[in-house]
């Protein structure tokens, strides 16, 4: 058996748990689809992942605001931070925002001069669920999960996103939501299992 040092268990329960009955587990030759890695591979124990609950995105937005900068206060280097979204609205509203509040921030691949991941950078990472896979971050942010699953999409696809997105946390996992969805309700079903 594996053991999975990137990951605490704790985050990785949270994942596995969401995912576990949508995801079918497959053969890890196949790149571009994640497999699913069972809690029980992970080699350390860390803090509870979150779920916090605001009234609005922007209020969203301003908790993470506030809370990375209290990270940063306490010792968290600026890249050591990631908030992973997924739909292009949460990225402009957040890169707005932490402009705004004078935090250093990196949104990759946002235009063709952005290509280029900056990791050395003391600045937070914004980074979309698609290009987050094969990053990490000791903490990672996941605003707007009341978004998902969005329409048009495949569920089982919108699940394998969420679930590269949570496993890319290091030690600290975050995930907001503004409004209920069946992914709220997943994540708050999978919380109660860590």
């Amino acid at each position: 058996m594996k053991i999975n040092y990137r990951n605490t268990q704790e985050v990785l329960t949270l994942a596995y748990e969401f995912a576990k009955e949508m995801l079918t587990p497959i053969a890890e030759t196949d790149e571009d689809v994640p497999t699913l890695v069972k809690p029980e591979s992970a080699g350390r124990k860390g803090g509870k992942p979150e779920l916090i609950r605001l009234p609005s995105f922007k209020q969203e937005v301003d908790y993470l605001v506030e809370r990375s900068r209290q990270l940063h206060e306490r010792g968290t280097a600026w890249n050591d931070m990631a908030i992973i979204y997924r739909s292009k609205f949460m990225a402009e509203q957040t890169c707005q925002a932490f402009q705004a509040a004078e935090i250093p921030i990196e949104w990759i691949n946002r235009d063709s001069d952005s290509r280029h991941y900056h990791p050395a950078e003391q600045s937070i990472k914004l980074v979309t669920m698609h290009s987050s896979k094969g990053l990490e971050f000791p903490v990672v942010f996941i605003p707007g999960i009341g978004f998902m699953p969005t329409q048009n999409v495949p569920e089982a696809e919108e699940a394998r996103l969420l679930y590269v997105a949570m496993t890319r946390a290091i030690d600290q996992l975050v995930l907001t939501c503004d409004r209920s969805s069946g992914f709220v309700q997943q994540v708050e079903a999978a919380l109660a299992r860590v």
